[in-house]
C-alpha cells in the first residue's frame, strides 16, 4: 500500500471548544453579577483575554495570544477607571495607554514561550503607546495633546524609516 495515498490525520485545535468556554465564562459572569450586585461586566474584557491567553498557550497557536494580549491590556484598563481606584481625569488617558501598551508587550512573550515564534511586530504598536502614554503622564495642562501628537507623529516615522531601510539592506 502507497503511504502517499493513505489520508493523513490533521491534528487541529478545537477552537470551537474554546470558543464555547469563553462563552461560558461569560455567562456565569453575567449570572454572578446580576445575583451578587456585583458589575462583573468590568472585568468582562480582561476575563476574555485572558482566557484567549491561557487557549492559545494550551493550544500553542498565536491566532488565540494575539487578540487574547490585545484584550487584556484593554481590559486591564477598563478595570483601573472602573475598579476601586479614583484616578484623577488627567492621568486617565496616560494610564490607559501604558495598559493597552502591556497588552501588547504580552503577545511576543506569550508567542516566545508557547508557540513555534516569536512576533516582534507587537513592539511597535505597543512601544509607541508607552512613550506616548508615559509622556502624556509626564506632561499636564494644554501642552498635552500638542506634545502627544508630535511624539506618534516622530515615533510613526521613525519606525517608517527603520522599516524601509532595513528592507533595502536584505537585498
Amino acid at each position: 500500500m502507497n503511504p502517499n495515498l493513505e489520508p493523513k490525520k490533521i491534528e487541529r485545535p478545537r477552537h470551537g471548544a474554546a470558543i464555547g468556554m469563553m462563552m461560558i465564562l461569560a455567562g456565569v459572569a453575567l449570572l454572578l453579577s446580576h445575583f451578587l450586585a456585583l458589575d462583573l461586566g468590568v472585568y468582562l474584557l480582561l476575563l476574555l483575554g485572558l482566557g484567549m491567553l491561557a487557549w492559545g498557550a494550551y493550544s500553542h497557536t498565536s491566532g488565540w495570544i494575539i487578540p487574547g494580549g490585545i484584550l487584556t491590556g484593554i481590559g486591564t484598563g477598563a478595570l483601573v477607571f472602573n475598579g476601586p481606584w479614583q484616578i484623577a481625569s488627567e492621568y486617565q488617558p496616560g494610564i490607559f495607554l501604558l495598559c493597552f501598551a502591556l497588552g501588547w508587550f504580552l503577545i511576543p512573550v506569550f508567542t516566545r514561550l508557547f508557540s513555534t515564534g516569536m512576533h516582534w511586530w507587537p513592539f511597535i504598536p505597543g512601544g509607541i503607546m508607552a512613550i506616548i502614554g508615559s509622556a502624556m503622564l509626564l506632561v499636564h495642562g494644554s501642552m498635552q495633546e500638542t506634545i502627544a501628537n508630535l511624539l506618534q507623529a516622530a515615533l510613526l516615522i521613525l519606525a517608517g524609516l527603520y522599516l524601509v531601510l532595513r528592507k533595502g539592506r536584505a537585498r
